[in-house]
């Protein structure tokens, strides 16, 4: 592999096809919490990295994201069952697995239809992103791999990205509220802000463009309501500062061969300002009380 953009399996990207051990989303998110953490999770450096779970939890809202952007030729259908407690289903579903496929049964399919649907119909009323189509006017997962100047590799994977690199599109389902008000903090649990700076970084390494980023949201239940989310100024910075953070402490890691754990001492927790100033009105309240 040398710098560009390819077209690959997810298994290929998940397997690390860069010359060198490479820096991921992931990885910068295991990172930033525990450098042990980063490594025992990289295909490419722990021998024996944990194995993916086979959840089903996550089948819909995956089936739903390859409708919406490839047309879903990853799903397997697996007709005549209401659920998986039958061997048949159970044998079906796996060896939709075994060849990378998404076992849907027929309601679960029904469901991520419509969840496709309507995300479909959000993207073309959105007229800030002028998007008509979305398979014709871009390109859906592709993988960019490059390099830093101080010698480490990156890649990335991004959901959808438009045929002249000015907008990229990040699709997530979510169990929660889509509403915009209530994403800024599941954004930040998430590191999102990280994904956006990394994700960034890698376009305009390859292309030389540097697109707007937009997260797409879609409820996984109905009416299975969409928004769009844009970082601020400041927290994209604030991704950015800890994707660099992330990139020179991998390289100090894959220099040293140490990657240090949490640390071996007693540490000390505050509380935090919310939980300070709950108890001071519990207090506050509570000598009112015995005065009365």
């Amino acid at each position: 592999m040398i710098p560009g953009a390819y077209k690959l399996s997810f298994e290929d990207y998940l397997a690390d096809p860069c010359p060198d051990p490479s820096l991921s989303r992931s990885s910068i998110v295991d990172l930033l919490d525990c450098p042990a953490r980063a490594w025992f999770n990289h295909p490419r450096l722990n021998p024996q990295p944990p194995e993916e779970e086979n959840e089903t939890k996550f089948d819909i809202g995956k089936a739903a994201h390859d409708l919406l952007l490839e047309g879903g030729d990853s799903i397997f259908l697996v007709e005549g069952f209401d659920d998986w407690r039958k061997k048949e289903a159970q044998q079906a579903r796996d060896a939709a697995r075994g060849i990378g496929k998404t076992p849907l049964l027929e309601k679960q399919y029904e469901t991520a239809c419509q969840m496709a649907a309507v995300a479909a119909v959000a993207i073309r009323e959105c007229t800030e992103l002028g998007i008509t189509n979305l398979r014709a006017e871009g390109d859906p997962e592709l993988t960019y791999i490059w390099q830093e100047k101080n010698g480490i590799w990156c890649r990335c994977r991004p959901d959808w990205i438009s045929k002249d690199r000015r907008l990229c599109l990040d699709v997530k389902t979510t169990g929660k509220r889509a509403n915009p008000e209530s994403l800024s903090r599941h954004i930040s649990d998430m590191g999102y802000e990280i994904q956006s700076a990394f994700y960034l970084r890698g376009i305009k390494s390859i292309d030389r463009e540097e697109p707007n980023f937009v997260f797409l949201f879609i409820e996984d239940s109905p009416p299975y309501m969409c928004s769009f989310m844009g970082l601020s100024l400041e927290f994209s910075d604030m991704g950015d500062q800890k994707v660099n953070r992330a990139i020179r402490l991998w390289r100090e890691c894959l220099s040293s061969g140490k990657w240090p754990s949490y640390p071996n001492r007693i540490c000390y927790a505050d509380a935090p300002p919310w939980s300070l100033a709950s108890w001071e009105i519990q207090r506050c309240q509570g000598e009112q009380d015995e005065e009365i």
